[in-house]
């Protein structure tokens, strides 16, 4: 604590700035993915996809942001002028200034110790905003009720950008105080030349001519050894940057994935009469992050120095390996939720009737015997298939009751091996009956309920509509008549199912990864409906999301506040912006690999792309490791670098 009330005033300024900033910005990623999920109605694959093209802009236009704060304006007026008055684009702005400006407020080597403890307290900052906005920012769209909807996603979007006003009025409250580098060069430029210089002179060299120990030394007839020092330190930070990427394949997913996953699982407090929002739970996430980043620096990393774990770069790699255990426990709940799949013996075909009638049904085979079904249920029957397919021929019988004019039907039906084959039982319109088949139904990979609605002919024209009980305002409608063979994809939750508007069904729950067929059948001015489950997961708790999430902020810490570190140190004096971006440049990748994988759908269970991302990482974080084993550390002072 002495340490940190010791730092440049200049310094809380910059911190202070980054709260509300960051207040800003996380609370518009905790709404965006269930912005699009809800309000426009996108399916999960594609609203990740827009979420992550959001995050990829956002971290790639540092770059740019870089090159113009360490080539002309420097990072103060670049960071002030664009990065706070233009968020949408600002990020190219702040992102790359911010961390590196805050860090050329101190005195090197002399503050050293300060400088290494100033990224903890940073991140600390940005997280204690990520803290509030992540829980805050998610109260105010869900419940709080405006323009006529069940939710206040204007209000959800307004605070956080009253917050980025604010952040530019403290920031600019410091002016005075700050301590500025101004660029003497275009060190990018510069530093373009000199490797297309480099390369030139190596290709064209004469077997006469002397060896240089370096490929960049042959430049050194233009250039002069300072230039190509920091070019040559600028790389070897580059170089180790290039397997981070797969990390934040990992870290981002907790904004978009994560939170689907959460709209799977329960989140009521029944002793407090609240549930947890799918976008709220990932809280725990910054106040680990807050209690982790005292203790790690306290507690953890001078144990870790005592085993051998003492350099920035091993401690990413650790860092990596409890990030990729976070994703393991993701899957395994997961998992849970979906819940095993129907899946026939190699030997077996099943045949699956649905009986619409609101009497009995006798079903007779000439290969099974005889069944009974009763009023609007389902019938499964295995069959012994030993070879591709078989057949059978039926005969239905249903029951007076009923009133038609023909309660009798023979037919033909094929039983796949390994597969369902589903038919639906009706009336026809001239009250005589019929066998419809039907595709089989699947678990979706979002883990939401899969839905058909099937009916009796004499309701062509009426619409169905399933009403939220926890969101009035939110219907789902239907106009019949509707194709049988279409399946919905339904968010889980409890409905109360109405035709017009007659209340059919009451508190009926579709439940994670459910298969489902919705049966409606009317006669006698009468409508009888029934909800059918064919396949069903788990409903379990929102906090089985907590280990996931722990392990990872742990990897957080260890990663992130790390390579924040590694990048200013070992970045030279005339770089640091553009290193910072380069650092943020993987997380731009990283969200740039989730939308090209998202796109090919390559994966029709979201465990299996979960396992896809672990296996991915930990092939990254070794190569990683080979890659650090020959790094040499470098000093960096504000005057001059030195190896």
């Amino acid at each position: 604590m002495s340490t940190i009330l010791k730092y440049p005033k200049s310094v809380w300024y910059i911190i202070g700035n980054e709260f509300c900033e960051r207040f800003s910005y996380y609370g518009l990623k905790a709404i965006l993915v269930l912005f699009f999920t809800t309000i426009q109605e996108y399916d999960h694959d594609t609203s990740t996809i827009i979420f992550h093209m959001f995050l990829v802009c956002t971290y790639l236009s540092p770059l740019f942001g870089a090159i113009i704060a360490d080539s002309y304006w420097g990072k103060y007026k670049l960071f002030t002028i664009i990065g706070l008055l233009l968020t949408s684009i600002g990020a190219g702005g702040i992102k790359p200034c911010v961390s590196s400006f805050g860090g050329d407020q101190f005195v090197l080597p002399d503050q050293e110790d300060h400088l290494r403890k100033f990224f903890s307290v940073f991140y600390f900052t940005i997280n204690a905003g990520a803290l509030l906005s992540t829980f805050i920012t998610p109260e105010l769209r869900k419940s709080i009720q405006c323009f006529g909807k069940d939710s206040c996603f204007p209000l959800a979007f307004g605070v956080p950008a009253i917050l980025m006003l604010i952040s530019i009025v403290f920031f600019l409250s410091g002016k005075n105080l700050y301590k500025t580098n101004k660029p003497v060069s275009s060190i990018v430029t510069t530093s373009i030349g000199c490797i297309f210089y480099a390369l030139k002179k190596k290709i064209t060299a004469s077997s006469n001519e002397a060896k240089r120990k370096d490929w960049l030394d042959y430049a050194d007839n233009k250039y002069n050894i300072h230039e190509i020092f920091e070019l040559r330190a600028a790389l070897d930070v580059m170089y180790l940057l290039i397997p981070i990427p797969l990390l934040y394949t990992l870290f981002d997913q907790q904004g978009s994935r994560w939170i689907l996953q959460g709209t799977l699982m329960n989140g009521k407090i029944d002793v407090l009469n609240w549930s947890i929002k799918p976008d709220q739970v990932h809280f725990i996430n910054p106040l680990f992050v807050l209690i982790f980043i005292p203790l790690f620096d306290g507690v953890v990393y001078p144990i870790l120095y005592k085993i051998g774990i003492n350099t920035p770069l091993k401690k990413v790699t650790l860092g990596g390996l409890f990030t990729v255990s976070s994703f393991v426990c993701a899957a395994v709940v997961q998992y849970i939720i979906i819940g095993q799949t129907l899946i026939l013996p190699s030997n077996e075909g099943q045949l699956r009737i649905i009986n619409n009638f609101d009497c009995g049904v006798t079903i007779s085979g000439s290969l099974v015997g005889n069944f009974s079904i009763e009023p609007l249920n389902v019938l499964h029957i295995n069959y012994s298939v030993e070879e591709f397919n078989k057949t059978d021929i039926i005969s239905i019988d249903v029951n007076p009751m009923c009133q038609l004019k023909t309660g009798i039907l023979k037919q033909r039906v094929f039983i796949v091996k390994e597969r369902v084959s589903s038919y639906f039982l009706t009336s026809k319109n001239n009250d005589g009956i019929e066998l419809t088949h039907l595709n089989e139904l699947k678990k979706l990979k979002s883990g939401n309920s899969n839905l058909r609605i099937s009916y009796s002919h004499n309701l062509s024209g009426k619409s169905i509509t399933l009403r939220n009980t926890n969101n009035k305002l939110s219907d789902i409608n239907f106009k019949l008549p509707l194709n049988k063979n279409t399946n919905h994809e339904i968010p889980v939750g409890t409905y109360d199912v109405y035709l017009d508007d007659e209340n059919i069904l009451q508190m009926t729950d579709l439940l994670p990864a459910s298969v489902n067929d919705l049966i409606f059948h009317h006669s006698f001015n009468q409508t009888n409906a029934k909800l059918i489950t064919l396949q069903n997961g788990k409903y379990i708790h929102i906090l089985w999301q907590v280990p996931q999430t722990l392990l990872i902020t742990v990897g957080e810490v260890m990663v992130v506040i790390t390579l924040l570190e590694f990048s200013f140190t070992q970045a030279p004096l005339s770089m640091k912006s553009f290193i910072s971006a380069a650092n943020l440049c993987t997380q731009a990748v990283g969200n740039l690999l989730i939308v090209v994988i998202s796109k090919m759908k390559l994966f029709e269970n979201q465990v299996h792309e979960y396992i896809f991302y672990v296996m991915l990482t930990v092939l990254s974080l070794i190569l990683f490791m080979f890659m650090s084993a020959k790094y040499k550390y470098k000093c960096v002072t504000n005057n001059q670098s030195k190896k």
